[in-house]
């Protein structure tokens, strides 16, 4: 039991040091794990956003093209005869049209048809005034989180931190030896 009391306390220190730099490199190495995979999931989101952006790119570009050759085919047609002709091509409706005799800008059509395709129409209307304020809400979110994730990203790094938590230690351990030699 001496033999325990005397090596002990000899090498008390030198086991408290060598557990404390065990310990310290273990969380230094935790860290810099999760700070190597944090950085791979960044690089790999960053490509899919890139990639998302490049879609909806795409995407905007294919309606806009697809709304100019609407609006060609629409200016296209100045007569009865081209509007019969071409109203079949920008609905599936059993519209059946028909020039009204008579009538240079009149054109008969089904009326169960027509009163289907003006509620498709206002459907539609009111389901793109939902898409465009649900796109907006999603926009606002994304730059939520993009304004959190700089905040966290400002973190102190581990050192910073460990410097800050040795000071305050220091401090703690000098006023214990001043109270201890004093008394």
């Amino acid at each position: 039991m001496n033999w325990l009391k005397a090596y002990a306390h000899t090498h008390l220190f030198y086991i408290i040091l060598i557990t404390g730099g065990v310990l310290g490199f273990r969380v230094w190495l935790q860290e810099h794990d999760a700070r190597v995979a944090a950085e791979q999931v960044v690089k790999q989101q960053e490509t899919v956003v890139a990639n998302l952006q490049t879609q909806i790119a795409a995407t905007q570009t294919q309606a806009v093209e697809k709304v100019q050759v609407i609006k060609q085919v629409v200016q296209k047609a100045t007569t009865t005869t081209d509007v019969v002709k071409t109203l079949p091509t920008l609905t599936v409706l059993p519209l059946n049209p028909q020039p009204v005799p008579n009538s240079l800008d009149d054109v008969q059509v089904a009326a169960l048809p027509l009163l289907q395709l003006a509620g498709q129409a206002k459907e539609d209307e009111i389901q793109l005034a939902a898409c465009r304020q649900v796109s907006g809400l999603k926009d606002q979110q994304l730059t939520a989180k993009n304004a959190e994730i700089a905040t966290l990203k400002k973190k102190p790094a581990f050192f910073k931190r460990l410097t800050g938590t040795l000071k305050v230690l220091g401090v703690g351990v000098g006023i214990g030896v001043l109270l201890a030699s004093h008394l």
